[in-house]
């Protein structure tokens, strides 16, 4: 199962000269600005602003400040680790994006989003109040779900992003560990294992033997019977698809595209004759 895939909802907004600009594109650009915000904010000594909008189960518990589950996000103090969480949001958002499209896309980063203060309330109702601000466990667990679509990828001196997934997850975790982060532990957790498992459950590849398979995703696309006249040779979707493994759907060229959705095109009407 493939969520929302189709032509218009897996391409760009729009275009900003030759740069394409995806819903991922705007999430990033809207947490920049809100980093310019918070910079502004804490210039002027505006401190309680920026505690109403950080996450707080007391507040969201005592007086329903519900409007902390979204903008506990948007709350950045200037730190330059927060250019590594935007080019993880811009360039592995879209390749998200593009493959199951926006709809898709947009789903889960709400997800990622809303599950950790639903979780950290729920934590208060127990007597455990928490308070949590930042987007960069949200922004990890777009990376994750990028991992968990593509593990193969080689996106840093030839390791696949499988292994980097895996090393991030563990040097962030044992550093909460250390440094008695408990809170940031668990969004961290939270937002990685809800990468990974919205992205087997939407790809419908959800098997613990598959968990680093040869090639992701694997896309439902038709491979015609040799010797078919009219059908896309399968020695052809074999090189796309293990492109596509390596370096994800922006790597594809126009032609290579069409070829691909031409056989899911025939793929679909086999199965609707069928």
């Amino acid at each position: 199962m493939i969520a929302d895939r189709n032509s218009g909802n897996t391409s760009p907004l729009t275009w900003v000269g030759s740069f394409p600009v995806y819903a991922s594109t705007v999430l990033a650009a809207a947490h920049a600005a809100t980093m310019v915000l918070t910079a502004l904010a804490l210039a002027v000594g505006a401190e309680a602003l920026i505690q109403s909008l950080q996450f707080s189960s007391r507040a969201v518990l005592e007086n329903f400040a519900l409007w902390q589950f979204v903008t506990y996000a948007f709350v950045h103090p200037p730190d330059p680790w927060f250019l590594l969480e935007i080019y993880l949001l811009v360039m592995f958002g879209r390749e998200i994006e593009m493959f199951l499209g926006r709809n898709a896309f947009l789903r889960l980063y709400a997800l990622l989003l809303l599950l950790p203060p639903l979780v950290l309330t729920m934590a208060g109702l127990g007597g455990h109040p928490t308070f949590f601000m930042g987007s960069s466990a949200l922004h990890f667990g777009v990376f994750i779900a990028f991992a968990t679509l593509y593990p193969r990828a080689q996106i840093l001196f030839g390791i696949q992003a499988g292994w980097i997934a895996f090393a991030l997850l563990s040097i962030s975790a044992l550093k909460c560990l250390a440094d008695s982060m408990t809170t940031s532990l668990v969004v961290l957790v939270l937002d990685s294992a809800a990468a990974f498992a919205t992205i087997k459950l939407l790809c419908g590849t959800w098997s613990f033997d598959r968990l680093m398979p040869r090639r992701s995703p694997p896309l439902r696309v038709v491979q015609p019977e040799r010797g078919s006249e009219h059908g896309i040779p399968p020695a052809s979707i074999d090189a796309i698809l293990e492109k596509i493994s390596k370096s994800g759907m922006g790597s594809l060229t126009s032609r290579e595209r069409a070829q691909l959705e031409k056989a899911r095109a025939e793929l679909l009407e086999k199965d609707r004759t069928h």
